[in-house]
């Protein structure tokens, strides 16, 4: 939106070279026509909206892989595992 008003002040701008007969007035019309296109043409796209607070879901309560107990040490080892990563025993 700003950079539509911008452009449209370039083009009152360009409008007012035309219906004036001053010099002085010219020469601010000038000016004005090179800032305004020119911050018309190099303004930077606004930045997306963030997204929606529930964009992301909840984490799951429960876990998602089987766990299995280590018989030597009785910690939580994963169903696939062979080895007790805690104490390198045989699960």
């Amino acid at each position: 939106m700003l950079r539509v008003t911008f452009f449209l002040a370039g083009l009152l701008a360009v409008l007012n070279i035309y219906l004036t007969e001053q010099t002085i007035v010219q020469a601010v019309s000038v000016l004005c026509i090179l800032i305004s296109l020119g911050v018309a043409t190099i303004w930077p796209e606004p930045l997306p909206p963030p997204p929606p607070s529930d964009l992301w879901s909840e984490a799951p309560e429960t876990k998602e892989r089987e766990m299995k107990q280590c018989s030597n040490c009785g910690k939580a080892v994963d169903q696939k595992w062979s080895m007790c990563p805690y104490c390198s025993k045989k699960v």
